[in-house]
């Protein structure tokens, strides 16, 4: 009588590869909420400091010439404004002879973002936002 050898073949079960497939679904479903939440943020903060280095302009305008008026939208903050991918000065800033005011609107995938929206800033400092958020700090960093 001879006895048979089987070579025995080496690799991933179906159910195997459903397991795995299944836990990596499972991570993703988790992970993806979070990446876009803190990716959110992130593009918060580019508002934020946008509004800031404007507002250094006007002031730096002010202090140089007793008034903001000279400034037009075309020439306030444009190497600024034009870097920006997810908010637009929108409407026009509000200037006056000495005082100011510069919205940021959101625009492409930030739009969606209804906790904070709009971040509006005006020559007194006054940092307000249209969104639904319960705390400045959510929207403006904890300055």
């Amino acid at each position: 009588m001879q006895q048979q050898t089987y070579n025995k073949i080496r690799g991933f079960t179906l159910i195997e590869a459903m397991v795995v497939t299944a836990i990596i679904g499972i991570i993703a479903a988790i992970a993806w909420p979070i990446y876009e939440a803190q990716t959110m943020k992130q593009r918060r903060t580019e508002a934020v400091g946008a509004l800031m280095r404007i507002s250094n302009e006007l002031r730096d305008e002010y202090s140089d010439n007793m008034n903001t008026t000279g400034f037009t939208n075309y020439t306030v903050s444009a190497g600024i404004t034009n870097n920006l991918r997810y908010y637009a000065v929108n409407p026009a800033p509000t200037l006056t002879t000495n005082t100011y005011s510069i919205t940021l609107t959101p625009i492409g995938v930030q739009a969606g973002d209804t906790e904070c929206a709009n971040y509006t800033l005006t020559n007194t400092g006054l940092k307000s936002n249209s969104g639904t958020a319960t705390s400045a700090a959510i929207c403006w960093g904890s300055n």
